[in-house]
């Protein structure tokens, strides 16, 4: 297939763009509000309907004249708990509710924060696995188109999960199926940027420079304007993506205080808005792959396995760092602890806002508004900074991830006090503001950072690994979560990992000297240009 015309590049890009806008709605809005709220519930609601015990009544449902007693009751920074009122003194005392457990010993929560560890770590095998699929014969559009189908349905069939309690177990494979297919259809998703790079104006400009003026210079002007362009489409798709799943759960709001005010089931209202994102997930992707070509690859190697040629890959990037890039290997490692502890506190604050703060699920929709707001705003005045104070993205991102470890910290001190450390509602609202802010630079500088590690001919072996920890993704945090949930009965634990996931890989990372490691990536681009530039000259 030739080079694009700029027409056809255009139209490639805005279905490019709109698929990001379409499949954005699944973890900004389904994933992070609605779902969890569907599924701890309903699987609370089974618990309690296979033990031999009646859940104690709300004491909001038994009348605001009277202290009742022996009924639930949320306390705010305590959370739920049953309230206990003295017949002769008539004075207040609480204690903690002993919730039955699922089959298996396991508490409802932790089945949750289970589920969404096994599935990220599903999506990690499925990028692995099939992360090469996408740029040969014609899988790159036909594995798009499957993927999202299938992520889609499967979101769509949350609606079937309230019809009964026993279904509790089909939230959570149906959120390991939507997305490990989200993770799969971001890996043929990705497989179409870089030849949109090759094909936009500024690279073929660059190109054809190189071609009268064969030296080193050119090329490293090629690399330039390939890197400018390549970041350039992949923060606009960001920024679409933002706007996509921001609309999704605006209107997806919207709906439930709908459905609730014409006296739906609070369950079922929770499966309508979860398959909302679904329905969004499908529709706009279909308007996207009218626009989005095949772009057939060459065919498989006769000796190639398809689907062990990614972990091979994979082996020999990681192999080489070690032998050649130490410190390059090292980050990595950082990489990863950190971004899956800044994924995990979007992961649990919904969770430990509701359960332990006494937040409606309707302000905690305002709080997921909130925190992608203030990313886009964060991150843009983030890089202004940069510029002008003159810092690295290794800088910029160390003191991104010890504001960031504020937050937890902030929940530790909780600990040793009931008036504040994340005890009220309204902390969560400014902890919310602190977290966008930080967030949406802290993912822009660790990808900058990384890309500035990637020695040449691996960059899409390396961004397959970045990908694992994109949209969200955490699940070394989530099965904390779960282990802490089901030991303790609390979720604020948690945050002691979280504040060690930010502050230790902080400190290495500051004290970890990259200089020679971006110099080599860049020298190993630089000799690759040579090479070309003697096969042009040959």
């Amino acid at each position: 297939m030739g080079a694009m015309t700029p027409e056809e590049l255009k139209r490639e890009l805005q279905g490019w763009y709109l698929y990001d806008f379409a499949n954005s709605a699944f973890f900004q809005a389904a994933a992070t509000v609605f779902i969890p709220f569907l599924v701890d519930g309903i699987a609370t609601k089974y618990a309690w309907q296979r033990s031999s015990r009646d859940q104690p009544e709300l004491c909001s449902n038994l009348g605001d004249n009277v202290t009742h007693t022996n009924c639930r009751k949320c306390f705010e920074g305590k959370g739920e708990m049953v309230q206990i009122v003295d017949p002769i003194t008539g004075a207040v005392s609480t204690m903690d509710i002993d919730t039955p457990e699922l089959p298996g010993g396991i508490d409802p929560t932790s089945f949750l924060f289970t589920m969404i560890s096994i599935s990220v770590l599903f999506q990690a095998i499925a990028f692995i696995s099939l992360g090469t699929l996408g740029d040969y014969g014609d899988y790159r559009k036909r594995g798009l188109v499957a993927a999202s189908t299938a992520g889609g349905v499967a979101t769509c069939a949350y609606v079937i999960v309230p019809a009964d309690a026993s279904l509790y177990w089909l939230g959570g494979v149906l959120m390991i199926v939507a997305n490990v297919c989200l993770g799969v259809s971001v890996v043929f998703y990705n497989s179409y940027l870089p030849l949109m790079v090759d094909d936009s104006e500024e690279v073929r400009d660059a190109i054809g420079k190189c071609g009268k003026e064969s030296d080193v210079e050119s090329e490293r002007n090629v690399i330039d304007a390939q890197e400018a362009v390549s970041s350039e489409y992949s923060s606009k798709g960001q920024m679409w993506g933002y706007v996509g799943g921001t609309t999704c759960l605006v209107l997806s709001v919207i709906v439930l205080l709908v459905l609730v005010a014409l006296g739906a089931e609070w369950f079922w209202a929770l499966g309508v808005t979860s398959a909302l994102s679904g329905v969004w997930w499908l529709g706009f992707a279909y308007f996207a792959f009218q626009r989005l070509p095949h772009r057939p690859g060459p065919p498989f190697p006769a000796a190639m396995n398809v689907y062990t040629e990614g972990w091979r890959k994979t082996y020999r990037l990681l192999a080489l760092l070690w032998r050649t890039e130490l410190n390059t290997f090292y980050f990595l490692i950082l990489f990863f602890i950190f971004s899956d502890g800044y994924s995990t506190i979007s992961t649990i604050a919904v969770m430990f806002a509701y359960h332990e703060l006494c937040m409606d699920p309707l302000l905690l929709a305002l709080i997921a508004i909130i925190v992608p707001l203030t990313a886009v705003f964060g991150g843009y005045a983030w890089l202004r900074f940069q510029k002008r104070f003159g810092w690295s993205s290794k800088s910029v991102l160390v003191l991104n991830l010890m504001l960031l470890a504020l937050i937890p910290l902030w929940g530790c001190v909780g600990f040793f006090t009931d008036d504040y450390g994340l005890q009220t509602q309204g902390e969560m609202y400014v902890l919310a503001v602190w977290f966008g802010l930080c967030l949406g630079s802290a993912q822009a500088f660790g990808r900058a950072l990384f890309s500035e590690l990637i020695p040449a001919g691996h960059e899409a072996d390396m961004f397959a690994l970045f990908e694992i920890t994109d949209k969200g993704s955490s699940w070394l945090g989530p099965m904390v979560a779960a282990a802490v949930r089901q030991r303790t009965g609390r979720i604020r634990p948690t945050l002691f990992y979280l504040l060690a996931a930010m502050v230790l890989p902080g400190l290495a990372l500051q004290a970890l000297d990259l200089t020679e490691s971006i110099e080599n990536a860049r020298r190993s681009k630089s000799a690759r240009g040579a090479v070309k530039d003697t096969e042009l000259a040959i």
